[in-house]
Protein backbone atom coordinates (compact mmCIF):
# COMPACT_ATOMS: atom_id res chain seq x y z
CA UNK A 1 0.00 0.00 0.00
CA UNK A 2 2.84 2.38 0.95
CA UNK A 3 4.61 1.68 -2.37
CA UNK A 4 1.39 2.37 -4.27
CA UNK A 5 1.08 5.73 -2.53
CA UNK A 6 4.65 6.65 -3.54
CA UNK A 7 3.93 5.79 -7.15
CA UNK A 8 0.83 8.01 -7.17
CA UNK A 9 2.81 10.98 -5.72
CA UNK A 10 5.62 10.54 -8.26
CA UNK A 11 3.11 10.35 -11.11
CA UNK A 12 1.32 13.53 -9.99
CA UNK A 13 4.56 15.53 -9.70
CA UNK A 14 5.69 14.21 -13.08
CA UNK A 15 2.48 15.38 -14.77
CA UNK A 16 2.68 18.83 -13.11
CA UNK A 17 6.33 19.23 -14.10
CA UNK A 18 5.59 18.25 -17.71
CA UNK A 19 2.74 20.75 -17.80
CA UNK A 20 4.99 23.58 -16.61
CA UNK A 21 7.68 22.65 -19.14
CA UNK A 22 5.20 22.59 -22.05
CA UNK A 23 3.69 25.91 -20.97
CA UNK A 24 7.15 27.48 -21.05
CA UNK A 25 7.87 26.08 -24.49
CA UNK A 26 4.52 27.33 -25.75
CA UNK A 27 5.16 30.84 -24.46
CA UNK A 28 8.60 30.94 -26.08
CA UNK A 29 7.12 29.77 -29.37
CA UNK A 30 4.53 32.55 -29.31
CA UNK A 31 7.19 35.21 -28.70
CA UNK A 32 9.59 34.06 -31.41
CA UNK A 33 6.71 33.36 -33.79
CA UNK A 34 5.38 36.90 -33.34
CA UNK A 35 8.76 38.41 -34.21
CA UNK A 36 9.14 36.18 -37.27
CA UNK A 37 5.65 37.11 -38.45
CA UNK A 38 6.68 40.76 -38.54
CA UNK A 39 4.46 42.04 -35.73
CA UNK A 40 5.22 45.81 -35.49
CA UNK A 41 7.57 46.78 -32.70
CA UNK A 42 7.08 49.98 -30.70
CA UNK A 43 9.18 53.10 -31.20
CA UNK A 44 11.98 53.49 -30.12
CA UNK A 45 12.65 50.19 -31.90
CA UNK A 46 13.21 47.20 -29.67
CA UNK A 47 16.00 48.90 -27.65
CA UNK A 48 18.39 46.40 -29.16
CA UNK A 49 21.36 47.65 -27.13
CA UNK A 50 19.63 47.16 -23.78
CA UNK A 51 20.58 44.34 -21.42
CA UNK A 52 17.62 42.08 -20.60
CA UNK A 53 16.52 41.72 -16.96
CA UNK A 54 16.88 38.33 -15.25
CA UNK A 55 14.16 35.83 -16.14
CA UNK A 56 12.90 35.76 -12.54
CA UNK A 57 12.90 39.55 -12.10
CA UNK A 58 9.57 41.25 -11.22
CA UNK A 59 7.74 42.81 -14.16
CA UNK A 60 8.38 46.28 -12.74
CA UNK A 61 12.17 45.88 -12.73
CA UNK A 62 13.61 47.95 -15.61
CA UNK A 63 16.34 46.53 -17.81
CA UNK A 64 19.77 47.69 -16.66
CA UNK A 65 21.55 49.51 -19.49
CA UNK A 66 25.15 48.65 -20.27
CA UNK A 67 27.72 50.93 -18.66
CA UNK A 68 29.33 51.51 -22.04
CA UNK A 69 30.04 49.92 -25.41
CA UNK A 70 30.74 46.18 -25.59
CA UNK A 71 34.37 45.27 -25.04
CA UNK A 72 36.53 45.10 -28.14
CA UNK A 73 35.78 46.21 -31.66
CA UNK A 74 35.07 49.71 -32.91
CA UNK A 75 33.90 52.44 -30.58
CA UNK A 76 31.56 55.34 -31.29
CA UNK A 77 32.51 59.00 -31.10
CA UNK A 78 31.83 60.12 -27.52
CA UNK A 79 30.73 63.67 -28.32
CA UNK A 80 30.65 66.13 -31.18
CA UNK A 81 29.10 69.39 -32.31
CA UNK A 82 25.77 69.63 -34.13
CA UNK A 83 25.07 72.48 -36.51
CA UNK A 84 28.76 73.07 -37.15
CA UNK A 85 29.29 75.93 -39.64
CA UNK A 86 25.59 76.74 -39.29
CA UNK A 87 24.36 80.09 -40.53
CA UNK A 88 21.88 80.20 -37.64
CA UNK A 89 22.07 83.11 -35.25
CA UNK A 90 21.95 80.65 -32.34
CA UNK A 91 25.27 79.00 -33.07
CA UNK A 92 26.39 75.40 -32.57
CA UNK A 93 25.09 72.73 -30.17
CA UNK A 94 27.33 70.22 -28.37
CA UNK A 95 25.96 66.66 -28.33
CA UNK A 96 26.87 63.83 -25.94
CA UNK A 97 26.70 60.84 -28.28
CA UNK A 98 27.85 58.31 -25.68
CA UNK A 99 25.17 59.23 -23.13
CA UNK A 100 22.42 59.06 -25.76
CA UNK A 101 23.66 55.65 -26.89
CA UNK A 102 24.26 53.91 -23.55
CA UNK A 103 22.00 55.52 -20.96
CA UNK A 104 18.23 55.26 -20.50
CA UNK A 105 17.39 58.30 -22.61
CA UNK A 106 14.01 57.17 -23.94
CA UNK A 107 11.24 59.73 -23.21
CA UNK A 108 10.04 57.72 -20.20
CA UNK A 109 13.61 57.22 -18.96
CA UNK A 110 13.22 53.44 -18.74
CA UNK A 111 15.14 52.22 -21.77
CA UNK A 112 17.76 53.01 -24.37
CA UNK A 113 17.06 54.91 -27.56
CA UNK A 114 17.57 52.70 -30.62
CA UNK A 115 20.38 53.81 -32.96
CA UNK A 116 17.94 54.12 -35.88
CA UNK A 117 15.96 56.81 -34.11
CA UNK A 118 18.68 59.14 -35.42
CA UNK A 119 20.49 56.97 -37.97
CA UNK A 120 17.23 56.21 -39.75
CA UNK A 121 18.80 55.09 -43.05
CA UNK A 122 20.64 52.28 -41.22
CA UNK A 123 17.83 49.73 -41.27
CA UNK A 124 16.23 47.44 -43.87
CA UNK A 125 13.79 49.03 -46.31
CA UNK A 126 11.04 46.80 -44.92
CA UNK A 127 11.44 48.48 -41.51
CA UNK A 128 11.01 52.05 -42.80
CA UNK A 129 7.86 53.94 -41.92
CA UNK A 130 6.63 57.02 -43.84
CA UNK A 131 7.97 59.58 -44.42
CA UNK A 132 11.29 57.65 -44.26
CA UNK A 133 12.25 56.21 -47.64
CA UNK A 134 16.01 55.60 -47.79
CA UNK A 135 17.65 52.37 -46.61
CA UNK A 136 21.41 51.89 -46.57
CA UNK A 137 21.72 48.76 -44.42
CA UNK A 138 20.26 45.23 -44.53
CA UNK A 139 20.03 44.90 -40.74
CA UNK A 140 18.87 47.26 -38.01
CA UNK A 141 21.84 49.22 -36.70
CA UNK A 142 22.92 48.35 -33.16
CA UNK A 143 26.27 48.69 -31.43
CA UNK A 144 26.94 45.02 -32.10
CA UNK A 145 25.99 45.36 -35.79
CA UNK A 146 28.23 48.42 -36.07
CA UNK A 147 31.20 46.58 -34.57
CA UNK A 148 30.67 43.50 -36.75
CA UNK A 149 30.45 45.42 -40.04
CA UNK A 150 32.89 47.46 -42.07
CA UNK A 151 30.00 49.57 -43.40
CA UNK A 152 30.21 53.24 -42.54
CA UNK A 153 27.36 54.93 -40.68
CA UNK A 154 26.21 57.93 -42.70
CA UNK A 155 26.36 61.31 -41.01
CA UNK A 156 23.27 63.51 -41.04
CA UNK A 157 24.93 65.86 -43.52
CA UNK A 158 25.19 63.08 -46.09
CA UNK A 159 21.57 63.94 -46.94
CA UNK A 160 20.57 66.89 -44.77
CA UNK A 161 22.88 69.57 -46.12
CA UNK A 162 23.50 73.02 -44.75
CA UNK A 163 21.21 75.57 -46.38
CA UNK A 164 22.90 77.02 -49.46
CA UNK A 165 25.51 74.27 -49.56
CA UNK A 166 23.91 71.43 -51.54
CA UNK A 167 26.53 69.50 -53.56
CA UNK A 168 26.13 69.26 -57.35
CA UNK A 169 23.87 66.39 -58.35
CA UNK A 170 22.31 66.15 -54.89
CA UNK A 171 18.86 67.17 -53.71
CA UNK A 172 17.74 68.15 -50.23
CA UNK A 173 15.09 65.85 -48.67
CA UNK A 174 11.61 67.27 -48.13
CA UNK A 175 8.84 66.45 -45.68
CA UNK A 176 5.12 67.21 -45.68
CA UNK A 177 3.38 67.65 -42.36
CA UNK A 178 0.45 69.44 -40.75
CA UNK A 179 1.03 72.87 -39.26
CA UNK A 180 -2.17 74.04 -37.62
CA UNK A 181 -4.90 73.34 -40.16
CA UNK A 182 -2.56 73.46 -43.15
CA UNK A 183 -0.49 70.84 -44.94
CA UNK A 184 3.04 72.20 -45.24
CA UNK A 185 6.02 70.91 -47.24
CA UNK A 186 9.44 72.00 -46.06
CA UNK A 187 12.99 71.29 -47.06
CA UNK A 188 14.69 69.14 -44.44
CA UNK A 189 17.98 70.96 -44.25
CA UNK A 190 20.55 70.22 -41.55
CA UNK A 191 19.06 72.63 -39.04
CA UNK A 192 15.45 71.51 -39.40
CA UNK A 193 16.35 67.80 -39.35
CA UNK A 194 18.21 68.24 -36.04
CA UNK A 195 15.39 70.28 -34.54
CA UNK A 196 12.73 67.75 -35.46
CA UNK A 197 14.72 64.82 -34.07
CA UNK A 198 16.01 66.45 -30.89
CA UNK A 199 13.01 68.59 -29.96
CA UNK A 200 10.42 65.88 -30.54
CA UNK A 201 12.20 63.52 -28.14
CA UNK A 202 12.99 66.17 -25.50
CA UNK A 203 9.44 67.56 -25.55
CA UNK A 204 8.03 64.04 -25.11
CA UNK A 205 10.42 63.42 -22.21
CA UNK A 206 9.41 66.68 -20.51
CA UNK A 207 5.72 65.81 -20.87
CA UNK A 208 6.28 62.48 -19.13
CA UNK A 209 8.86 63.73 -16.64
CA UNK A 210 8.49 67.47 -15.86
CA UNK A 211 11.24 67.17 -13.24
CA UNK A 212 13.78 67.00 -16.09
CA UNK A 213 13.58 70.80 -16.28
CA UNK A 214 15.77 70.87 -13.18
CA UNK A 215 18.45 68.75 -14.82
CA UNK A 216 21.45 70.75 -16.01
CA UNK A 217 21.65 70.85 -19.80
CA UNK A 218 18.13 69.54 -20.45
CA UNK A 219 16.14 71.64 -22.90
CA UNK A 220 12.79 71.65 -24.69
CA UNK A 221 11.72 73.37 -27.92
CA UNK A 222 11.51 76.70 -26.09
CA UNK A 223 14.98 76.57 -24.51
CA UNK A 224 17.21 77.39 -27.47
CA UNK A 225 20.17 78.83 -25.59
CA UNK A 226 20.54 75.81 -23.27
CA UNK A 227 21.68 73.67 -26.22
CA UNK A 228 23.06 76.34 -28.54
CA UNK A 229 26.30 78.04 -27.74
CA UNK A 230 26.77 81.44 -29.37
CA UNK A 231 29.53 81.65 -31.97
Amino acid sequence: MRNSFKLIVVAVFGIVGLGIFLAGVGAASNISGGAAAGIPLPTPPANANAAKPPANAPASTPAKPPAGPPAGGKTITKSFVLGKDSLSEYGEAPFDHENHAFKNYSPDGKSLVGCVECHHTDQPKSALKPPLATSERDVVLTIEAYQASSQKVSECRACHFQEGNVPDGKEMPKATYTEGAKSVTKTLNNELAYHINCNTCHDAAFKLRPELKKKAGFATTKDCTICHKAN
